[in-house]
């Protein structure tokens, strides 16, 4: 069998360059075991714009977000299957000191901001020093998403739900082979994975193990995200998604008590009210140089292409990242440096 590309991994990554390829009429075989505890499988898809104790916008998210929200409503009106929830977000501020650092940087951000002043349900939420209100966040429906990519996969190429296996890759001038299938290139978007064992494993990362929480809180009756040193996003019918715990060394897919009791905590913070824990989840984000997205081709093999690092950020960044690694890709255009494989030091 001969394709154009074999791209290894359908999470953000993978799912958008597949994406990205099939539309320009290239053919693709993608390669994915499937794992429930893959990052973007279990990422909450939370999509916030003004993020971390500073509340500064993300990594040219001027560009970024407007291109991914097009990406996914052009995926939802192909399909018509939602994907993409608008939510407002509620930024509640930690102290005094923070509610002071956004009342002086507030003009700078108005763009990611629709209300300074907000009404905060009584009774229900921690929140003495107040808070704002962020305009454009919301959540991506992972799972629907990826489902929704493989169908497009399986109808227009081929989808292999299988582990890879590197042994069995074939390198040559002329191209690729794995497992029967020829290609011109291989692009590896294995997230974690392709970061701890392999062709990239050299690469210098520092991955985060992340665990996330479902809880019910029936009375607390919002559609906005909730956020401050943590986050709770509303799923419907009284459940929430609540995380993340940021562990640097304990780098398995396992959810741990220890994770849990963090969580527990970061969900009592916000609310005061009752509520039950439903579902525990745990995954490792891929975070590279800058905690910005790598792309290119591996110098001494230029058949071996990469795509990763996409972070806690992936929902915004992938669409855009992978429209630009195609048009490299197919010689439309140079590589940004700034995304380049090449600027990542190597341990």
């Amino acid at each position: 069998m001969e394709v154009d590309f074999i791209i290894v991994g359908q999470g953000l990554a993978g799912s958008a360059l597949a994406m990205a390829l099939i539309r320009r009429g290239k053919s693709v075989a993608v390669v994915d075991s499937n794992d429930p505890s893959a990052a973007s499988r279990v990422a909450a898809g939370l999509v916030t714009t003004l993020a971390g104790k500073g509340m500064n916008p993300a990594w040219r998210q001027s560009e970024y977000l407007p291109e991914a929200m097009d990406y996914y409503r052009t995926l939802e009106q192909e399909t018509g299957i939602q994907l993409f929830y608008p939510h407002p977000v509620l930024r509640l501020f930690a102290d005094a000191k923070e509610a002071a650092k956004f009342s002086c940087k507030a003009e700078s951000v108005s763009e990611w901001v629709a209300k300074d002043v907000v009404e905060i349900p009584p009774n229900q939420l921690h929140a003495e020093f107040g808070g704002f209100e962020m305009a454009h966040g919301g959540r991506l429906d992972t799972l629907a998403y990826l489902r929704v990519v493989r169908e497009k996969i399986e109808a227009e190429g081929v989808y292999l739900e299988q582990a890879f296996d590197e042994t069995s890759l074939e390198l040559s001038e002329q191209g690729v082979c794995w497992n029967g299938i020829s290609a011109q290139k291989i692009i590896l978007c294995q997230g974690y994975a392709g970061l701890a064992t392999g062709r990239f494993s050299q690469l210098k990362h520092r991955s985060a193990k992340g665990e996330m929480l479902t809880v019910r809180v029936d009375q607390l009756g919002s559609d906005r995200i909730l956020s401050r040193n943590s986050w709770m996003v509303p799923l419907g019918d009284g459940l929430w998604r609540a995380g993340a715990t940021y562990e640097w060394d304990d780098l398995s897919t396992n959810p741990t008590k220890q994770g849990r009791a963090e969580v527990e905590q970061k969900v009592a913070d916000l609310t005061s009210l009752p509520f039950e824990v439903v579902g525990h989840a745990a995954g490792v984000r891929p975070i590279i140089h800058r905690s910005q997205p790598v792309i290119g081709l591996d110098p001494s093999c230029p058949q071996l292409g990469f795509f990763n690092g996409l972070g806690s950020k992936g929902v915004i960044t992938a669409p855009s990242v992978a429209e630009h690694f195609t048009s490299y890709l197919l010689g439309e255009s140079d590589l940004d440096p700034e995304l380049s494989l090449e600027r990542v030091e190597r341990v």
